[in-house]
């Protein structure tokens, strides 16, 4: 009689590690940072010189060290003509070199990238084959201030790809290699050679590696653990449907704010129409959520704002579409956009957007409508002092706790009537109260109020909701902390009593 067969059990389900977030970023620097092609000069001083300078030459001067610049090309001339150069050669090679020198440019996107790293807390290391006659640009291009650790071959010792080279960057900063991510064109140098240390390379070009990216700035879109977040060909799930990313352009830096990474991302939809969104990677992801909610909020509200979401990324990001208009300039303010200038003051006043201000207002002057955008800063208007109470900042539960107390611990209001009589007074210095531009702006502050209490329920809900998920983390740098049930509560009032304006003599201004 057959035996039955026992079938084998499965192996129990492994779920796979997280990807690990590494501390440190190390930079290859001349075709990574800075873009400077040396053929040219070498040709040049090959002609100059009557000879040929080979490979090997050129790697022995990656690890000679002098006192200063002028011996250093000292050096170099005599290793390449194998005898001491003349005063004539050295001052003409100096003239080359300088005007070589000059030509060194930072890729698009260098500072941004760094100063977005730093300021999220990593470690910055360069760590670059380089003879010292080739060193300059890095201080004349204020890379200096960007890394703590900068390891260049003619200093160390040692070039890449020698393990030495390497560990010699994670000795000075006290990590491990496998904290470390890498960023450099070379495959062999930047790539090759930290992956077999356990670091997480990324490389820069188009040579056949697991993890490459076209250009330095698609580095503003790689996270911590080394994943691409944003590339070409990309799909993405937004509310208009699929959208399939075929090139991402950096804002000018002028464009950009203090902290954030930007992006105009173009692509096409599932029916092959053009679209263009603008992504943002947050400096500190708590934020995210704060800056979607205050869209739903806005727009609940009657205020016109981008139409945005979050991208299910590793990272989270924050896509928009694209405003209407120009940036508000001095003298925009007419009656023909009065009532929609009081509309967002009203909204600012509710969801208490301490940004609102012309530099993040659109104007278009065919339709008269205004675009609020940059929402990050919204819904923080209660200063809590909570340094040394020992409570979860981002626990929202903590913060309640405090009940009665909540007062004390009030150091101020981010709405008070001044600041909002100081907003008001960035778009107009109108103080006559009876002209028509100001009742008019009246009609718009009152008009948004009528709106949000009709949905005020609404309101609630989606702050409640973000509130439970435990999401909506607000404020900056040491007054950081969850939105808590205070905080809906203070909004809520507004949304009752804020629509009082009170005047005086010689002010008037919007109060509680």
């Amino acid at each position: 009689m057959a035996q039955l067969q026992t079938p084998k059990r499965p192996a129990p389900y492994r779920p796979k590690d997280p990807p690990r977030e590494r501390r440190v970023a190390i930079f290859d620097l001349y075709g990574t940072l800075i873009e400077l092609e040396t053929r040219s000069l070498l040709r040049a001083l090959s002609r100059y010189l009557n000879l040929r300078i080979s490979p090997d030459m050129l790697r022995q001067s990656l690890t000679l060290s002098y006192p200063d610049e002028n011996a250093a090309i000292a050096g170099f001339l005599e290793l390449l003509l194998g005898r001491p150069a003349t005063q004539e050669q050295l001052t003409h090679t100096r003239e080359m070199l300088d005007a070589h020198l000059a030509k060194a440019r930072l890729y698009p996107g260098v500072r941004p990238l760094l100063a977005f790293l730093r300021r999220r807390g990593m470690k910055l290391a360069v760590l670059s084959n380089v003879a010292q006659i080739f060193r300059r640009p890095f201080a004349d291009l204020g890379l200096e201030q960007y890394f703590d650790v900068v390891h260049f071959s003619s200093d160390t010792g040692h070039r890449k790809p020698e393990r030495a080279a390497y560990l010699g960057v994670c000795t000075a900063l006290d990590v491990a290699p496998g904290d470390c991510l890498f960023f450099g064109d070379d495959a062999r140098n930047d790539y090759d050679g930290p992956l077999s240390l356990a670091m997480r390379p990324v490389h820069i070009g188009s040579a056949p590696r697991a993890e490459t990216v076209g250009a330095l700035s698609d580095l503003l879109w790689v996270s911590q653990t080394g994943q691409t977040l944003l590339r070409p060909g990309q799909k993405i799930k937004t509310p208009l449907g699929r959208f399939t990313i075929s090139r991402i352009e950096p804002l000018a830096e002028d464009d950009l704010g203090l902290y954030n990474i930007v992006s105009r991302v173009h692509g096409v939809d599932a029916g092959g129409n053009a679209q263009m969104w603008y992504a943002k990677r947050f400096l500190d992801g708590a934020s995210i959520h704060a800056e979607l909610t205050a869209h739903e909020l806005m727009a609940l509200i009657g205020i016109t704002v981008p139409r945005a979401f979050i991208t299910d990324t590793e990272e989270p990001l924050l896509f928009t579409s694209p405003a209407e208009g120009a940036p508000w300039k001095e003298g925009d303010y007419d009656l023909s956009i009065a009532e929609e200038v009081g509309a967002q003051a009203a909204a600012a006043y509710i969801v208490s957007n301490a940004d609102w201000r012309p530099r993040n207002t659109l104007l278009c002057s065919e339709t008269g409508v205004l675009t609020c955008i940059d929402l990050e800063h919204c819904l923080f208007d209660r200063v809590l002092t909570l340094a040394g109470t020992g409570l979860d900042v981002t626990d929202p539960v903590a913060i309640d706790a405090l009940g009665v107390q909540t007062p004390f611990f009030t150091r101020t209001r981010v709405l008070s009537t001044g600041a909002v009589r100081r907003a008001r007074r960035s778009f107009t210095r109108n103080e006559d109260r009876a002209s028509p531009e100001i009742q008019t702006f009246i009609k718009g502050w009152e008009r948004t109020f009528s709106l949000a209490a009709r949905n005020k329920q609404a309101i609630a809900d989606i702050l409640r909701k973000r509130m439970d998920a435990g999401h909506l983390i607000i404020g900056t740098k040491a007054h950081r902390r969850a939105f808590a049930a205070v905080d809906l509560h203070d909004l809520l009032e507004r949304i009752d009593l804020g629509r009082s304006v009170v005047y005086s003599d010689t002010h008037w201004s919007i109060a509680t």
